[in-house]
Order: C-alpha cells, then sequence, then structure tokens
C-alpha cells in the first residue's frame, strides 16, 4: 500500500473524497493544514497532528462554534497548505528524482523513468519532455536554470533547454557525461556538473565555455554528489564520504570531524556548508558537527538540500525539514506528504517543494 494513502485509496490527510479546487484555484488531492512546530499558540512535537487538522469533537449546540474555529486557527496558529500531485494530476511519473525551481516562477520536476515535467505552480498546469522530445535520457538526475536555460542532468547524457528545443552535451574535454550532479553558483556566473562514472569528473561552465576541473595531480572527482558555494572556494561532497574544497587552482580536503558515512548532497547557508549524508545532516562551523534537528531525524540519511534564502530545506529519510532562525520544523506523510522518504526538495516564490517516490507535494504557508 502506498505511504500516505489509506486502505480505501483516499490521501490519509484528509479523508475527503474526489478532486477540488482551492482558493490558488489549483487542481490536486486533498489538502491538510497543520499547525508548524514551534508556534506557542499550539505547541506540538515534531510530526504529531494537530487538533486543528485532524478534526474536532464538538457538541451540537456549539457547532457553530467549532466551525468557525475549524476555519480561522489554522491561519491563526501558522498552519501549511500541502498539496499533492501525481500522475492523476498530471505527473508523468510519481517517481520524483529532482526539483528545481526557475526564475520565471516554474517549477522543474525529474523524474526517475519518465523524463522531466515543468508546472506553474499557481495553476496547476504542466508539460512534460523525453527522450522523443530530444532528451538524453528518461531517467533524470538533477534539474539547474543557468543563463536563462534549463540544464537538465540524466543517467546518459547533459541536456540544454532554450525554451524551443533540446541539444545534449555528450562529453567535455575527456568527460563522459552520464549521472550528472548540478548546481548553479547563486550569483549566477557558475555552473558546476559532476560525472558521477569511472570515466567522469568534475566541470564547470561559465556561460561560454566549459573547463575541466580535475586532474594534475588532484583527482577526477568522479563521484562528486552535491556542490557548495562559500566565500573561499566551491565545496564539493564525494559520494566516497570526503568533502574536498576547491579554492582557485587548489583542492584540499576538508573533512575533519566527518564520521564515516556517504555525502549524498550539499548547501551553503548563511555562509556555512552543509551536507546531507547516510549518517545526519553536518554543519561545518571551524569543523564539522551534527546539525541541530529536531527528535527523530537525526542521524538519518539526508537525500537532498537547498538553501531557500530565510531557510535551508532537506530531503531526509523522515520527511522534510526546514531549518531557520526560528528554529526547525518537519513534514512527514502523517502531515499529508505523499511520502515521508524525499528524495528532493525546492524552493519558490511563496511554496517549497518535496519530491518523493509517491508523487510531488507544493507547500504553502510553512
Amino acid at each position: 500500500m502506498p505511504q500516505g494513502r489509506g486502505q480505501d485509496g483516499r490521501n490519509r490527510a484528509r479523508e475527503a473524497p474526489g478532486r477540488f479546487r482551492d482558493g490558488y484555484g489549483v487542481p490536486g488531492i486533498a489538502i491538510r493544514r497543520i499547525a508548524v512546530e514551534g508556534d506557542p499558540a499550539n505547541a506540538m512535537r515534531p510530526g504529531e497532528k494537530s487538533g486543528i487538522s485532524s478534526g474536532v469533537s464538538c457538541p451540537r449546540r456549539w457547532a457553530w462554534v467549532c466551525a468557525v474555529l475549524l476555519v480561522v486557527l489554522p491561519f491563526v496558529a501558522g498552519a501549511a497548505d500541502i498539496k499533492v500531485f501525481t500522475v492523476a494530476e498530471g505527473l508523468p511519473s510519481n517517481w520524483v528524482t529532482a526539483l528545481a525551481s526557475a526564475p520565471d516562477g516554474k517549477l522543474w520536476i525529474g523524474t526517475g523513468n519518465a523524463g522531466v515535467y515543468v508546472i506553474d505552480p499557481a495553476t496547476g498546469k504542466g508539460k512534460g519532455y523525453r527522450i522523443a522530445d530530444g532528451l538524453s535520457s528518461d531517467a533524470v538526475v538533477s534539474v539547474s536554470p543557468f543563463g536563462g536555460k534549463i540544464y537538465v542532468g540524466t543517467a546518459n547524457g547533459l541536456s540544454v533547454f532554450d525554451g524551443g528545443s533540446w541539444k545534449t552535451i555528450d562529453k567535455v574535454e575527456n568527460v563522459t557525461m552520464r549521472n550528472v550532479r548540478l548546481a548553479a553558483s547563486p550569483d549566477g556566473s557558475e555552473l558546476w556538473a559532476s560525472a558521477v562514472i569511472l570515466a567522469g569528473g568534475v566541470v564547470r561552465f561559465d556561460g561560454k565555455e566549459w573547463k575541466f576541473m580535475g586532474g594534475e595531480g588532484r583527482g577526477l572527482f568522479n563521484d562528486v554528489q552535491g556542490f557548495a558555494f562559500l566565500p573561499d572556494g566551491v565545496l564539493m561532497g564525494a559520494g566516497s564520504g570526503v568533502p574536498y574544497l576547491h579554492k582557485g587552482t587548489d583542492v584540499v580536503s576538508s573533512g575533519d570531524g566527518l564520521p564515516p558515512a556517504n555525502i549524498l548532497c550539499a548547501a551553503s547557508w548563511h555562509g556555512k556548508a552543509y551536507l546531507g549524508t547516510s549518517r545526519g545532516l553536518f554543519v561545518r562551523d571551524g569543523k564539522w558537527r551534527e546539525a541541530s534537528v529536531p527528535r527523530g531525524i537525526g542521524g538519518i540519511p539526508v537525500f537532498s538540500l537547498v538553501s531557500g534564502g530565510n531557510s535551508l530545506l532537506a530531503g531526509t529519510a523522515a520527511g522534510m525539514v526546514k531549518v531557520s532562525e526560528e528554529g526547525t520544523a518537519v513534514l512527514s506523510a502523517r502531515d499529508g506528504l505523499p511520502a515521508s522518504r524525499i528524495l528532493a526538495v525546492a524552493s519558490g516564490n511563496g511554496y517549497v517543494a518535496a519530491g518523493t517516490a509517491n508523487g510531488l507535494a507544493i507547500v504553502r504557508e510553512w
């Protein structure tokens, strides 16, 4: 039985049948409203269901009061709107492997077996692209907007979309572009890519030309799973468990304090480097230490990281985590996400998104 669904096939977030159109005008599966962790008006443990969202038992004579409270309190308490999209709502596949918010407001969705799909979060309308449309593979690993184009790393090449057609980059110098991980610098000046294959490596694009960033006795860096852009260089997290800091023409190992683990992703937030590993989320503050996360999240795999300005989002094996100056919060399948195992996260204008093997969730007011 798919995670997040009841035995009757309905979304457990709210036992409401059928499709609907919410206040944003987007068709989707039922929304659940939950109170966020740490809200003094409705304090609850991470992941615990709130009385507001799960229903209130109310005497008949007080029914009108309960009805008003059910409408008003979620907004007062700081609730989250969760909308789930699956193949029933137009996705080419429920298996979401990559997400990226583009400057035009569109959300690009990479899937593990059906190419990419671009959706307008405001309307729910979307369009898909597959091998037949020019994509190098239907198995998408990463997506990154850069220089007015969309770059899609796949299992069989790096595909570039200019708004009208696709082209594929098969090799950069001696690097064969397969299983491509992508990351664009926050200032939009560079696009870094890692081809995770024996004949792969790390390359960089400055908008005009590609350059191989390995070699010269420094290694190929053909196992880099993620990049973090820092004031003193670019951090490259290798799947084998070693982070490297690329500083100008030099590359140094930077693993002090990091336990033996596989590195799965990387990001920077407030000038600090973060690594998602098979043993949890780590932050570098002089040396690596485990980041403060809600109960039940520490020590579990972190598959995806993205900096959303005021917050850092992490896709973990137990839910989507938001780290901010106000603290941390978690959403999981029991809160209405299609699954708790979050493979990809993205931050857009007024929303965040979580990709799972059971579909996509767009979350607002969280």
